[in-house]
């Protein structure tokens, strides 16, 4: 919340100069051209630094001042677009000052009073151009936005801002010496570009921007690492740019992050992981490289308004994980993971009831994943699985229909094939009354599955394969079979409306 003086509700005021105080700022603070301390100060080739408004408005003016060394005179084009590097040690160094003798910060420049300050420092002649000519030609060769009454700027194509911003990031990141502001300052220009527009994110998603996001993410300072986590996040939303970010060995940093980052940054890597895990090809990179106990912790991690938000990123990461093989079998060897999905299961919540089931309802599919595999299965009769599964179905928290009994009778069914320990914990639970019904019921996927483990259960012989009239049988690790039909339920839909304008799977931060 702001005070109105430029600083935060909880800073102290700021001390009083004496009455007869002047403030002379030092030179470097002022803008050359406007004379005026900066605000958003930027350098430009050769290395000098202006205020952003009044360098941006020679350029649309073509016109060098004097004290400006780089040649402005000519319009800027596609080929040559101006960069800008925001100068932050200089812009942190002008608000401590202002800061120091109670002083107001400075505000940006409008474009149109930058204009006119140009505009004075023009000879007439070449004013009467820029006037006549100048604003026709810009017009005529880029697509322009009108940023006042009485001046147009180019704006650039998603590929300029791209290119001129990964430019911009990599002049801060590869420089000697760069402070944690610098580096702050430069992953929070990357997050809001990568925020804002889905060709940013295809033309900035390069082997050299991600190469310098690692380190950012791995550092001390939560700026630097919470817009750093945030940036990949918003990369990843470009289904092009998944498999790319994983191969670029971001996800050992992720893990990093998961296990012992900064909170925000923390909750940034869960949704991180669950966006690359959506590619088929990413899933066995990220279980490989040992994101499955920093999820699962997560995932089990105390509720509340902003917990809710990452454990569901979790269990979506975990979900989309535990589609390959290979992966379940890590799941079930985690310590504490069937413990983990079972209590998610159950759980409840009766201030944030939708939130809640969301999370139960993620728990029981990857409870039935991990039942299609041996190391899974046996893992799940260990943690009591049988029992809970029953439980749920018979306390309604799987009501009758719903996708979260299919997710459980499939539990149960896999938890049943080739396993005679199955049988006698399965009569203990009570699952021939939570089966019956719907084994009496119509006919479908989940009734042939409740059948056959039933049949299990009593001892029946029964190794024909679950299928469904006119569907496709999928075969799991074990060689039995579940159709694709109930498979299919259990893959959840992109969240177009949680994922922001680009369809998506994750939310843009």
């Amino acid at each position: 919340m702001a005070t109105g003086t430029g600083r935060p509700w909880w800073a102290p005021p700021f001390p009083s100069p004496p009455p007869s105080f002047t403030a002379d700022p030092p030179e470097e603070f002022l803008c050359p051209i406007s004379g005026s301390l900066m605000a958003d100060p930027v350098v430009v080739p050769p290395g000098q630094t202006f205020e952003r408004a009044c360098i941006q408005a020679c350029a649309a003016l073509a016109f060098s001042p004097p004290a400006v060394a780089a040649d402005l005179a000519a319009p800027v084009s596609s080929s040559t677009p101006l960069v800008l590097v925001p100068n932050v040690a200089l812009r942190t160094a002008i608000l401590n000052w202002c800061d120091r003798l109670g002083l107001p910060h400075p505000a940006p420049l409008s474009p149109g009073t930058a204009h006119d300050i140009v505009r004075r420092l023009m000879p007439p002649q070449r004013e009467d151009q820029s006037s006549k000519s100048q604003r026709p030609q810009v017009a005529s060769s880029v697509r322009v936005r009108r940023q006042s009454v009485d001046g147009f700027v180019p704006e650039p194509s998603p590929n300029q801002r791209g290119d001129a911003l990964e430019e911009e990031i990599m002049a801060v990141l590869g420089a000697e010496g760069a402070t944690p502001a610098e580096q702050a300052s430069a992953m929070a220009s990357l997050r809001q570009a990568t925020r804002e527009n889905k060709e940013v994110r295809r033309q900035l998603c390069t082997p050299r921007l991600l190469a310098a996001l690692r380190p950012m993410l791995l550092s001390a300072d939560a700026g630097v690492q919470v817009n750093a986590a945030a940036a990949v996040v918003n990369l990843s939303l470009e289904p092009e740019n998944k498999v790319r970010i994983v191969r670029s060995g971001a996800v050992s940093p992720l893990v990093d992050v998961l296990r012992g980052g900064h909170p925000e940054a923390r909750d940034h890597a869960a949704g991180a992981m669950y966006s690359l895990a959506v590619e088929d090809e990413n899933r066995a990179a990220i279980g490989v490289l040992g994101a499955i106990p920093p999820l699962l912790e997560l995932f089990a991690g105390a509720a509340g308004a902003a917990g809710y938000r990452a454990r569901r990123e979790a269990g979506m990461a975990l979900y989309h994980v535990s589609l390959s093989g290979m992966n379940r079998s890590k799941i079930a060897r985690a310590p504490g993971a069937v413990r983990t999905l079972l209590a998610a299961a159950e759980a409840r919540d009766r201030s944030n009831e939708a939130d809640a089931a969301a999370l139960r309802r993620l728990a029981v599919m990857i409870l039935a994943n991990l039942a299609g595999c041996p190391d899974g299965r046996a893992a799940l009769m260990d943690g009591g699985a049988v029992a809970a599964v029953v439980r749920l179905m018979l306390n309604g928290s799987a009501a009758p229909g719903s996708a979260e009994e299919e997710y459980c009778i499939s539990t149960l069914y896999g938890m049943s094939r080739g396993s005679m320990r199955f049988r006698g914990l399965a009569r203990a639970a009570g699952v021939e009354a939570a089966l019956q019904p719907v084994a009496e019921g119509d006919g479908g996927v989940g009734r042939d599955m409740a059948r056959r483990t039933l049949r299990t259960m009593r001892g029946e012989d029964d190794d024909a394969p679950v299928t469904a009239t006119g569907l496709l049988g999928r075969q799991w690790d074990d060689g039995s079979v579940v159709s694709e039909g109930l498979v299919s339920i259990r893959r959840p839909p992109h969240r177009s409306n949680y994922a922001g304008p680009s369809g998506s799977n994750t939310t843009q931060f």
